[in-house]
């Protein structure tokens, strides 16, 4: 075997040596040098076999490149194998040219010619693999071989291809998927992009530095114009000598004033050592300078090879350079000065985030604990100089607020110039924008757009006075790649969404061009909403372009989100946080398989993870990759086929009194139909699923309809599903919209297949988020509480995300029964952490059916409210909150921390029984909570008659409102401003409806006052 392995290496050695244009790949992988050097050795002989070698070596180098970037390629299809690398970002476009054209051709006889241009392909292919991997710029060049040099190679690729299965099988097993840290596969995603473009030859490297600042507005001075340095407000000198005989490459001016200075270096230097030299510059320049000078030594410094660009500015705190799209413009450097002429403690943005942020105090009031955590970690990286940063925020808990809200405190103390808001859909572009204009800021309760002009941006680009733009990726990529303007509808639907569905999605990389309309300063801050969503595919350039901090916002971080972010992970709210807050329900999982047989299907609960498979959720996050790489098939989505229809649905409606038993009726029937959402796979589908929903359910047209959002009437038909009690399901092929729009809903049915785990978590968070009981009886008649989310699976898509715990007998003596057995479980001290979990579990879904009297009672046996309790329960079985207790103390500190959090159950028999009794009595629970909110209703509206005759008079549709929020806060104790968006409100247009009511000023002030006289 050893000697055999010996006559390979040897044969491998000499077919490197005869290939002067694949040899170099030897230490990478032979199978290159082999497949390259076939191409090369038969272009002209044999154009069918060299077009058939050029398809494997394409196949090998995907594999390779997949390999080391840890991402998982589907088997076989190698288009679709190169669209998942794109996607990755580890193929820039002449790459990706370059791979198509390698798999372009159909297999027959090919002239000469064509086949030579795939060698030329190979080689290029080859050129920037090895670029990428080793960082070598010098520039490569193809090396034409003579008829004899080609005869040697094709004997010695002969040599070889006698061993090319048993080598493949080998490279096969060795390029196995593996997982890889996102930070290293970020730092290829970088290399390969570097690597994808031939360096500039540095005579060509000023011309092209010159043409760069011509792009951004600078006047580039000739040859006996140094003393024009009025002629614009920022001119360049090129090669000025400077004080000692040195030069400068160039240096910038600004109203005539010296402010920084460019040093041009050949490509494949190392542009960070370059930044010290140019510090070194930048203070030689203002010795005994021909030219006034601003500031000394020149602040504002740039280090270029042609391609990269690495700038520092001085002014900072401990500066650190860091790498720009494109030279900012003269009026940005001019607005710079202003700021620091006006302000010498704190001279820039970054520098105000220490100076005038205040930690706490003003508005922070309106936030959660989890909210003001994330905002506060976002200042702190922002102040310490990082320039991205992420934030994990479940969906549902209050991260479009959070996002605001950090926006405002950016606007108000550290004066930022302009911020702006990113996500992939028109519809959330409109919510957000509507939301900023709204937001009360806490210093006078004037609204933000009152102070901050808030813009959506348009073809023609940011109004000078702005200071928020909303824009979805669609017109960003309209006005900085050139793609098709999102006129036509395309910001409706996400690539995301599509590509989902579609594993073959289009996958073509972004070119991004500088744009004077939108140039790369025209921000201080981008905020990412859904960055997942936002960064998906070749994305990426899009947020690149600008030179400002990137704060993204995602419930389910991605690898690709996190090497994006340099896994600078900020802030975490899990969805598991969630629930133990209060703030989100947790899921119930069925599974529905149908057999070829069409024996009727039924619904049985699928297996949980458990506890001990839970790993870290940083793990987790880097392993959440399958946006990349279809889990599935590859191909269309496998679906609930027409033929298997009748039966799903009919096993569904059927498993409905089982999946919901304290919504049953005498005789077992199911009352109202809880709020459903059913997963398709396109229109057609969705409008037979539509017919067939309402053959099985026996209902009308109201009952079940379709939403798309490609739909003229999406928005209309959103509103109506969530406000009417008679539109029962809405059949979809995408994520609806806004999440906050669906807090009625509770349960979901999936036809077709989830490609990706990320996707997965997104489509179930639609129905996770909690809401008032008052709302959900508004629009399900008969129910109580919110208590869970119920999905049923007709497609396998569970496998992504298998419930930590999957409950489906917590109601009625079922519950009873379990929790009875667990709590004696506490006693005897015998509980496993997976049992712990459950406990949690199954107390949370206690907690929206409490009556204020029983959260009460609960809060004076535990010493603490039934959510602190879940959330004590829930940590002591989480892997990241055990991690550091591990490596202190240990298993026992673990062990005694679980004990802990068991302790108020375990000896507390009154606090027991208590728990055990809201399973005794549910329906007295209601009569009594009934009977308070009667007694609670009469001491509103007597209250309300004095409000309104005290106050008005008001027009009847403001009657309307004010009417409205006393009955809300009559059936809740207290009226929420966040009610406004639920129903009834939403029907007459929500928040934005009831301020147009009454005026944006009065309304704030009137809502103040109500809430005061009716509570």
């Amino acid at each position: 075997m050893v000697q055999e392995s010996s006559v390979l290496e040897s044969r491998f050695t000499d077919l490197a040596g005869a290939s002067a244009n694949f040899g170099f790949l030897l230490p990478y992988e032979p199978l290159l040098v082999l497949h390259g050097a076939s191409c090369e050795a038969r272009a002209s002989t044999a154009p069918a076999d060299a077009a058939a070698a050029a398809g494997q070596f394409g196949e090998v180098l995907a594999a390779e490149l997949a390999y080391r970037a840890g991402v998982r390629l589907p088997v076989g299809d190698q288009p679709v194998r190169l669209a998942v690398l794109a996607r990755a970002g580890m193929l820039p476009a002449p790459v990706l040219d370059a791979f198509n054209d390698l798999h372009g051709f159909d297999g027959g006889t090919r002239e000469g010619q064509e086949a030579a241009h795939l060698v030329e392909r190979c080689f290029t292919l080859a050129a920037w693999f090895f670029r990428a991997l080793t960082g070598d710029a010098e520039p490569m060049a193809f090396v034409p071989a003579q008829a004899t040099d080609l005869s040697v190679l094709e004997q010695r690729v002969a040599v070889l291809e006698g061993d090319l299965p048993r080598l493949r099988r080998a490279f096969d097993l060795r390029v196995a998927p593996a997982s890889l840290p996102a930070a290293d596969r970020e730092q290829l995603i970088v290399s390969a992009r570097d690597a994808a473009y031939e360096p500039l030859r540095e005579a060509d490297i000023a011309s092209e530095v010159q043409r760069r600042l011509a792009k951004a507005g600078w006047d580039v001075l000739g040859a006996g114009e140094d003393d024009e340095l009025n002629r614009s407000l920022g001119c360049v000198l090129v090669e000025p000598r400077l004080a000692g005989g040195q030069r400068a490459d160039m240096l910038l001016t600004v109203g005539g004033q010296l402010v920084g200075i460019i040093e041009c270096k050949r490509d494949g230097t190392d542009l960070t050592d370059a930044m010290e030299q140019a510090g070194v510059l930048a203070k030689a320049a203002t010795g005994s300078s021909l030219w006034p000078v601003w500031r000394s030594p020149l602040p504002y410094r740039y280090v270029s090879d042609g391609r990269r660009l690495l700038f520092c500015d001085a002014n900072d705190p401990e500066p650190r350079p860091r790498f720009v799209s494109g030279f900012h413009q003269p009026s940005t450097l001019a607005r710079w000065q202003r700021e620091a002429q006006a302000d010498r403690a704190a001279p820039t943005y970054r520098a105000r985030q220490a100076a005038y942020l205040p930690r706490e105090g003003e508005g922070f009031g309106q936030l959660r604990a989890p909210q003001r955590r994330a905002v506060r970690a976002v200042e702190q990286t922002l102040e310490a100089g990082q320039r991205r940063a992420l934030v994990q925020m479940a969906t549902g808990t209050g991260q479009n607020f959070t996002e605001v809200f950090t926006a405002y405190r950016q606007l108000r103390h550290a004066r930022a110039a302009r911020i702006l808001f990113v996500t992939d859909r028109r519809v959330i572009a409109d919510q957000l924008t509507s939301q900023l204009r709204q937001f009360s800021m806490p210093d006078g309760g004037r609204s933000l757009a009152d102070v901050y002009r808030v813009q959506e941006l348009t073809a023609a680009g940011l109004a000078p006075s702005t200071s928020v733009v909303v824009a979805t990726v669609q017109r960003l990529s309209a006005m900085l790649a050139g793609t098709p303007a999102p006129e036509d509808g395309s910001d409706r639907v996400s690539a995301y969404e599509t590509a989902e569905r579609q594993a073959d999605a289009d996958a073509a990389a972004l070119e991004v061009t500088y744009c004077e309309a939108l140039p790369p300063d025209s921000f201080d801050l981008v905020i990412v909403d859904d960055c997942h969503r936002a960064l998906y595919g070749q994305r990426r350039a899009l947020l690149e372009y600008f030179d400002a901090p990137l704060v993204g916002f995602s419930a389910t971080p991605t690898a690709t989100v996190l090497g994006f972010f340099n896994s600078n992970l900020v802030d975490s709210y899990t969805y598991e946080q969630a629930v133990a807050d209060g703030v989100a329900v947790d899921c119930s999982v069925y599974e529905i398989q149908v057999s070829d047989s069409r024996q009727p299907a039924f619904a049985a609960p699928v297996d949980a993870v458990g506890v001990a498979a839970k790993g870290s959720r940083r793990a987790r996050y880097e392993e959440l990759d399958e946006e990349l790489a279809p889990t599935g098939p590859s191909g269309p989505a496998r679906v609930v086929a027409a033929d298997h229809l009748a039966t799903v649905l009919t096993a569904f409606r059927d498993a409905l009194p089982t999946m919901f038993p304290d919504r049953t009726q005498q005789g077992g029937l199911l009352g109202v139909v809880p709020k459903t959402v059913v997963f398709a796979q396109d229109g057609p589908h969705a409008d037979e699923v539509v017919e067939r929903i309402r053959d099985v359910f026996g209902a009308g047209d109201v009952f079940c309809r379709r939403i798309t959002h490609r739909d003229a009437h999406a928005v209309h038909l959103l509103r109506e599903f969530r406000t009417t009690p008679q539109f029962r399901i809405a059949v979809v092929t995408d994520l609806i919209s806004g999440f906050s729009d669906m807090r009625a809903i509770e349960c979901l049915l999936i036809l077709r297949e989830v490609r990706s785990a990320a996707y997965y978590e997104q489509l179930l968070a639609m129905g996770t988020q909690t809401i008032a009981s008052a709302e959900l009886r508004a629009v399900t008649p008969g129910a109580v509480a919110k208590t869970q989310l119920v999905v049923v699976d007709a497609v396998g898509a569970s496998r992504h995300l298998q419930p930590l715990v999957n409950l489906t007998d917590t109601s009625g003596q079922s519950g009873r029964a379990a929790l009875e057995r667990l709590l004696n479980r506490t006693v005897d001290g015998l509980v496993t952490p997976q049992e712990t979990a459950e406990l949690a579990i199954r107390l949370a879904r206690l907690t929206p059916t409490l009556s204020d009297a029983d959260g009460a009672e609960i809060r004076k046996l535990a010493g603490q409210p039934l959510q602190e309790l879940v959330t004590r329960l829930l940590d002591s079985v989480d892997a990241d909150h055990l991690a550091p207790l591990r490596r202190a103390g240990g298993k026992r500190a673990v062990e005694d921390e679980r004990r802990a959090a068991l302790y108020p159950l375990a000896e507390n028999p009154e606090l027991q029984e208590a728990l055990l009794d809201l399973y005794d009595r549910p329906a007295p629970l209601r009569v009594t909570a009934s009977g308070r909110r009667g007694r609670t209703a009469e001491t509103v509206r007597r209250r309300l008659a004095a409000f309104t005759q005290r106050t008005g008079p008001f027009t009847e549709a403001q009657l309307w409102w004010i009417e409205n929020i006393a009955d809300a806060t009559a059936a809740e104790g207290r009226f929420d401003p966040v009610y406004l968006d639920g129903v009834p409100f939403s029907a007459r247009g929500g928040t934005d409806g009831f301020l147009d009511a009454f005026g944006p000023d009065a309304a704030i002030d009137l809502l103040d006052e109500l809430r005061r006289e009716l509570a």
